[in-house]
């Protein structure tokens, strides 16, 4: 069978054993969701988890693509840290995505920056991440904690669910500010969180420091880090989705990984409108002095 124009394999292969969620019944969610996700995730390096057999069976992350290309996928060479050029998986319509399908992708993720331009990031990611046996509000207070924060300094924000146990906080900014300095901005931000409220929140990943805490994750904002994809199964037992969401679901939601894949549908036409859709539209500039205010 065919979907988005791509002829599945063994469509009827239990990917998802626990919902029986088969690659074809991938393949139609990607196809379907598409029009959401493709604004978020077309023309960005992607780093991949695949499992051919199903979640349940072996998986593994690739950052490179090894072997024939499918037509409707593409590569593009970034020059590495440390030496060398290597080529990164790009795709542009509902066609790559089932492509990877096709190939057992079942996690997408992304750099916050083009491929046109690598080294000109125009998204900041923070992660919030809870220690094991966190309460959910605090996980929630956290990610209002964040988006006041970058108000603070004149950045709007948006947030979703990341399939997880967190949350993601993202800032579209132009494509005016290096790797460095965005980086440097990110790590101001967790850290001045962290010394306001040290007993609960921490911008360091130790696990030693993590009891009781939650980790503002800074660190996906570097050259070559990647965060999941807005609309992208998760390779964990429910087939959860990392769903963008408004600021007033907030109060509404009880997980990170609330939403998954059999639900979606519903959710979906039960929403007016896309949460994420100004987010395409913001022109908000990251500059020096932002980053000075939070270090102040």
């Amino acid at each position: 069978m065919k979907v988005a124009g791509v002829e599945l394999s063994n469509p009827d292969r239990v990917l998802y054993p626990e919902q029986g969620i088969t690659k074809r019944d991938l393949a139609l969610y990607y196809e379907a969701i598409s029009p959401w996700m493709l604004p978020h995730v077309a023309g960005r390096p992607l780093s991949l988890v695949r499992c051919p057999a199903g979640r349940e069976k072996e998986c593994f992350y690739q950052k490179h693509w090894g072997g024939r290309l499918p037509t409707a996928v593409k590569t593009v060479e970034i020059e590495e840290g440390k030496g060398g050029v290597r080529e990164y998986t790009v795709i542009y319509e509902a066609a790559g995505l089932v492509s990877l399908v096709q190939h057992g992708v079942l996690e997408f993720h992304l750099w916050g920056a083009r491929a046109d331009q690598v080294e000109a990031p125009d998204r900041i990611s923070f992660d919030v991440d809870p220690a094991p046996g966190l309460p959910w509000a605090t996980v929630r207070e956290a990610a209002r904690m964040l988006r006041e924060l970058l108000g603070s300094v004149g950045l709007e924000s948006w947030i979703k669910t990341t399939g997880g146990k967190g949350l993601h906080i993202v800032t579209p900014i132009e494509r005016r500010a290096s790797w460095q300095e965005v980086s440097a901005f990110a790590r101001a931000l967790a850290y001045r969180l962290a010394r306001e409220e040290p007993s609960r929140y921490l911008a360091t990943a130790s696990k030693a420091e993590r009891k009781g805490r939650i980790f503002i994750d800074w660190l996906r904002n570097t050259r070559g880090a990647t965060a999941i994809a807005p609309w992208s199964t998760r390779a964990r037992p429910g087939a959860p989705i990392s769903v963008p969401i408004s600021w007033e679901e907030l109060d509404r939601l009880k997980g990170g990984d609330q939403f998954q894949l059999k639900g979606i549908p519903d959710l979906v036409r039960g929403r007016k409108a896309d949460p994420w859709a100004a987010l395409l539209k913001a022109r908000q500039r990251l500059t020096r002095a932002m980053t000075a205010a939070l270090e102040g």
